[in-house]
This record gives structure tokens, sequence and C-alpha cells, in this order.
């Protein structure tokens, strides 16, 4: 089972991704950065990260800025979630090695798809607004 880690800082969004995700895949959910980094630094290497873009205590751009840098999580595909439509920020993210930037809120169906084509590992980034 494929193994994702959810950075969510809004509860009741949080529960909600969890429902939807658990019964297809081995979920860790986590509501700010500095918990996340400290639950990645323990050597959990998830296939893929969901990651609000803004994070308490490491927002979003730091969090994906920390780790590109890391040699060890520079391959895990990261899908930003953001609630604001801002295709600058979005094209920054990607720049920074996002694999995809999604507008809060999506359709469910739309996001399982980002996930899956995550999971797969394509190459090519995409913005959804």
């Amino acid at each position: 089972m494929k193994k994702i880690l959810l950075i969510e800082d809004d509860a009741p969004l949080r529960w909600l991704l969890g429902k939807i995700l658990k019964t297809r895949y081995d979920v860790t959910i986590i509501n700010n950065g500095m918990e996340a980094w400290s639950w990645l630094s323990e050597k959990n290497i998830p296939d893929l990260i969901i990651l609000d873009m803004n994070s308490p205590s490491m927002d979003g751009i730091e969090f994906l800025e920390n780790i590109r840098e890391n040699g060890l999580f520079n391959d895990i595909p990261v899908i930003m979630l953001s609630g604001v439509s801002d295709r600058e920020q979005g094209e920054h993210c990607l720049e920074l090695g996002a694999f995809s930037y999604i507008v809060k809120p999506f359709e469910p169906q739309s996001f399982l798809s980002e996930i899956q084509r995550g999971l797969l590992h394509k190459n090519e980034v995409v913005f959804i607004d």
C-alpha cells in the first residue's frame, strides 16, 4: 500500500481528506510543517506528500524548499494545496519542485486523479485552478 503524508492545519479538511485517502492508501496526517519535518527526520519516507501552503510553524514554501534541498526527500512528489488562486504562487511552487498545485475547494475526483498521477511519477507538472 502506498504511503501518503498529509500536512493540513484545517481540522475539518484534514478529517475529510483522511477519510477519503485512508480507504486507498496508508496515510499519516500531520497538522503543521515542523511536526512533518520531524516525522520525515525519523526516517519515514512517504511515496507522496500533500502539503498545505499555509501550514503553521513552517509554511508550504519553506517546507518544500527544505525537502528539495535534502537529497533523501528530493524525489518525493509533492502536491501543494492552497486556499488562494494565485498563478504566480503556483508557478513558484512548481519551479521549486512541487508536482502540482491545487486550489481549494477542489473536486475530490480531480484530487484523487492527481494523487494517482503523482504516485506514478509522471514528469509533467500541472496547475489546477
